[in-house]
């Protein structure tokens, strides 16, 4: 017999390639930066990334890709950032989003969003979208966020979001998040939360491996 899973009262969305279509501007961005210093942007460095606070990210990747004697992480956000500017606003919504959020939404449910994108890019990703995603009261933004050290995989994101609810549910287990990142669900599962994992078709192996963790595993 399958345990039942404790009653569902919030929701918690991850954003980024989840909700909008943003992972290729990241993608593209990455890709034409590091070609810059003869290094190639793969798709096993992009599933690293995923989720983590944005300095974090770019901390992370160059150490990694052997450039970090070569140019700052500020240094390499500048030029990232004016990349990304220009295509956070051209991104589209992903199949099924808006529905979803504006059923919970005439169902009252407590729904939050919570990004590893700081404040600014968040706007400009979220600019032609806000008819359906200011539906969603609560937006945590972890990468200019004071209150979040550590982004995903740890589950500090995703437990300080909780608490940002105007009434809290009573135990993390009741709140259900919907992730297309591995490093997201990591988090998730670590906070003790119930999460639907909708992977982007890159990540299809990293979905296997976590099927057997996952509340509701999705396939696209």
């Amino acid at each position: 017999m399958v345990a039942s899973k404790p009653a569902v009262t919030h929701v918690i969305f991850d954003f980024d390639g989840l909700l909008v279509d943003t992972e290729p501007s990241y993608t593209l961005a990455n890709q034409a930066m590091l070609k810059k210093f003869d290094r190639e942007f793969t798709v096993e460095l992009k599933g690293k990334m995923m989720g983590r606070k944005s300095m974090e990210a770019i901390t992370w990747l160059l150490n990694e890709v052997g450039i970090a004697d070569r140019v700052t992480p500020e240094e390499y956000n500048i030029e990232y950032e004016e990349m990304l500017e220009e295509m956070f606003r051209k991104c589209s919504s992903l199949p099924g989003a808006e529905r979803l959020v504006r059923h919970f939404a005439s169902k009252g449910v407590p729904m939050a969003i919570c990004t590893g994108s700081c404040s600014r890019a968040f706007a400009q990703k979220a600019e032609k979208h806000r008819e359906w995603v200011d539906l969603i009261p609560i937006h945590v933004y972890c990468g200019d966020d004071e209150g979040i050290k550590r982004g995903k995989p740890f589950p500090d994101a995703f437990l300080e979001t909780m608490k940002r609810f105007p009434e809290p549910p009573t135990d993390p287990s009741h709140v259900l998040v919907f992730e297309d990142a591995p490093n997201g669900v990591k988090a998730a599962l670590a906070a003790g939360m119930q999460c639907v994992m909708v992977p982007d078709e890159l990540f299809r192996e990293d979905a296997k491996r976590l099927w057997y963790v996952l509340t509701f595993p999705i396939y696209c």
